[in-house]
């Protein structure tokens, strides 16, 4: 594997640009690397890519579509994402919204707010109550929120000084408070990374947030632009796991630079994208910013009203079609999965030919043998010029899977849940992979599949 990865890296870009890039991957014991270009391809488990995902809520907002907390409730149901970020309970609204949302499925990251103190407060109240009405309602506690743009104040200092005091002291609360018993601590977000060598005694999970700008894909442009790429290789020094607990883009069409706001289905490829690329770049949870459009907005005055999986009436974007057509792919016939199915140290290889910089693979494995190859290629999706969508034709793919599959399905997360083709018997096949995530579940000859 090492003269694998040596011999694409050494190729020239021109080459690889050329001829394509073979790359294989071995299935499906985790964590294997390999070098695609600048990518780093890896293999993780479905339920891991699952459980990866996260969305932004704001029930604390009162006054637009997220004041009906069994709406939201619903809208999380149905796009089937378990996990939520809100900041910590407040005052004005009841405890029992919170414990609602937690009682059914929704599994909390809170945010510390400015006025620390209370906030811990709050935080220490729910967790309190939660310890019997919902003991898997906390799954995280996070830092203030973006410094650079919320300054806070905390025991008479300001700036970085006073958030990363104020982390250090969130660190020590969460972790002496028996309510809180093993629920990690991430860190703040908005500090000058690059004056900051450790995040020891502040946080269990580094943090960043990540908007491509000028509808640029989430981690690879031809114009240099690598948006998840950098943030992420910007903590990679802390040597801890990483989040990302904002990522997305808004649904408000523009043109010209500094803007990030493309249509609908524009959107849903990006959110999609950006899922799959922070996965593959080692990332452990992305949380999309947010659930919903907060407040009615029909004259794209506000790009803040934009940026929801769902419109402000709840109706779902193709945003909020794709993750829920994606979650689905992946829970489908899980729940028929005997124990102890397949084989976890056994190996396949599967060999990719023809991908070229632009593309971007992962693999996902199930305990019963099948896996997945997740595809898709980075080429411009939107056109910044003219604030129109761009529809770059797909490129062929050549799969091997190392041995002949009894079964292959093919998906496409922005279209169904449900199969756009299926194959029998086969070894090879050739994949159209377009702008955006498509998935092949493949079941190995030696599986009885599904």
């Amino acid at each position: 594997m090492p003269g694998l990865a040596m011999r694409v890296t050494g190729c020239a870009t021109r080459s690889l640009l050329a001829i394509g890039v073979a790359l294989l991957f071995i299935l499906p014991a985790p964590p294997f690397t390999a070098a695609l270009a600048a990518q780093e391809t890896r293999a993780i488990s479905a339920d891991a890519l699952l459980d990866s995902i996260g969305v932004t809520i704001h029930i604390n907002y009162t006054d637009g579509a997220y004041a009906d907390v069994h709406k939201v409730s619903d809208d999380l149901a149905w796009a089937g994402v378990r996990h939520v970020r809100e900041g910590t309970p407040v005052d004005s609204i009841p405890l029992s919204s919170y414990l609602w949302l937690a009682q059914h499925g929704a599994k909390f990251t809170f945010v510390v707010g400015g006025d620390v103190a209370d906030s811990l407060r709050q935080l220490d109240r729910f967790a309190a109550t939660a310890a019997t009405a919902a003991p898997d309602g906390i799954a995280a506690v996070e830092g203030p929120n973006e410094i650079d743009n919320f300054p806070i104040s905390y025991n008479g200092l300001k700036g970085d000084a006073a958030g990363l005091a104020a982390q250090q002291a969130i660190y020590a609360h969460v972790h002496g408070n028996a309510h809180l018993k093993g629920v990690p601590v991430y860190d703040l977000t908005g500090y000058g990374i690059a004056h900051v060598d450790t995040r020891a005694g502040a946080a269990d999970f580094v943090n960043h947030h990540v908007y491509p700008q000028n509808g640029d894909q989430p981690a690879y442009n031809a114009n240099g632009a690598f948006w998840l790429a950098w943030a992420i290789n910007s903590v990679r020094k802390y040597q801890l796991p990483i989040v990302l607990t904002e990522f997305g883009y808004f649904s408000s069409p523009q043109a010209g630079w500094n803007s990030l706001g493309v249509d609908e289905a524009t959107q849903a490829k990006g959110v999609l994208n950006g899922l799959f690329d922070a996965a593959s770049l080692g990332v452990t949870r992305t949380y999309l910013y947010e659930l919903l459009d907060e407040k009615p907005d029909p004259q794209h005055a506000n790009n803040e009203m934009h940026y929801g999986l769902f419109r402000n009436d709840h109706t779902p974007k193709p945003s909020a079609s794709a993750i829920r057509n994606l979650t689905a792919i992946l829970r489908a016939n899980s729940a028929n999965i005997p124990v102890g199915a397949g084989s976890p140290n056994a190996s396949s290889s599967c060999v990719l030919s023809g991908m070229p910089q632009s593309a971007r693979s992962l693999l996902l494995t199930r305990s019963d043998g099948r896996y997945f190859i997740a595809l898709w290629n980075e080429v411009p999706f939107w056109d910044r010029a003219t604030g129109k969508p761009l529809n770059a034709p797909p490129v062929s793919v050549q799969v091997d899977f190392g041995a002949k599959a009894s079964r292959v399905v093919l998906y496409d997360p922005t279209v169904s849940a449900g199969p756009l083709a299926t194959h029998a018997n086969m070894q090879r096949l050739a994949v159209e992979v377009p702008d955006h995530v498509v998935l092949l579940e493949v079941t190995p000859a030696s599986q009885s599949g599904s």
